[in-house]
């Protein structure tokens, strides 16, 4: 349980991060998020609240790092502690091939994207070490660490590598402070990030990716619930042991994420391939 811990959670009024907010306010954390749209962020802390206490909204660009600063101010503010970062909020940035992508638009998506991340992680860290302990928890994306390259989707993929990458670089510096930081892949979950893809020319986005999210408006996809569960899970004191990695919400159970010989060296990190075979001798 995590009663009495502050968590944020970037993007979290709608989606994968909503369910994170609910899942962790759900085992006792305080829980602040943040959206760039108010009215989203009024309902979404409007239906936190009305079952759980101390939900808190801020209005934030997290390309901003002003912005990032009164997010977390806000979680200080309400509650004097910051145990848990989830940086989540994300967009897909320009759809189709790199010479057509609008420079600007390429440029957005790596300020939201990765610039978000680094500055709520850079805010927070001093916090966390002054406690003693603490859980960072990012957002990979699709393909990140498998077979599959992402075209027409150069800036997203760009970014969610950049992600993986800044979650082992981050471990390796905090290791011996207490936080510990992870990145997750929550699968293809229906979304309005991927249901949106539907309004958008087939040849803009590209036959496989249409078809993909056409599959998840008629079929459903990943719940975003499994994602929570395993965010969860990363910011207990039973994943003390889990840093670095990178791990799948749909190929990875907590059951085997318990173990703590299943972590060798290479084992979750950005060099997996898929969810059987590793870059391991």
């Amino acid at each position: 349980m995590l009663k009495g811990k502050t968590a944020i959670i970037t993007g979290g009024s709608r989606g994968i991060g909503f369910a994170i907010a609910k899942e962790l306010s759900s085992q006792g954390a305080n829980v602040v998020i943040c959206s760039r749209n108010q009215e989203e962020l009024n309902k979404a802390v409007e239906k936190l609240s009305v079952k759980y206490n101390k939900v808190f909204g801020q209005v934030a660009d997290v390309s901003c790092f002003n912005d990032c600063e009164k997010l977390v101010n806000l979680a200080l503010s309400k509650t004097g502690r910051i145990d848990i970062l989830v940086n989540n909020a994300g967009i897909y940035g320009p759809v189709g091939l790199l010479e057509t992508n609008d420079p600007e638009a390429w440029l957005n998506v790596l300020s939201i994207n990765v610039l978000g991340a680094v500055y709520c992680s850079k805010l927070v860290i001093p916090h966390m070490k002054k406690q003693g302990a603490g859980k960072i928890i990012n957002l990979a994306g699709a393909g990140v660490g498998g077979t599959k390259p992402l075209p027409r989707f150069s800036g997203y993929y760009t970014s969610k590598a950049a992600i993986a990458s800044l979650t082992e670089n981050l471990a390796s510096e905090l290791q011996t402070e207490n936080i510990q930081v992870n990145a997750i892949a929550p699968g293809g979950v229906a979304s309005d990030l991927n249901l949106n893809l539907l309004k958008l020319d087939k040849s803009i986005v590209g036959e496989e990716m249409y078809q993909t999210a056409k599959t998840l408006k008629e079929q459903g996809g990943t719940p975003p619930e499994l994602a929570a569960k395993l965010v969860a899970f990363l910011v207990s004191k039973g994943a003390d042991h889990i840093t670095g990695r990178l791990l799948s919400a749909k190929w990875d159970p907590i059951k085997e994420l318990q173990k703590s010989d299943a972590f060798t060296q290479n084992l979750y990190r950005l060099r997996r391939i898929d969810n059987r075979s590793f870059f391991e001798k």
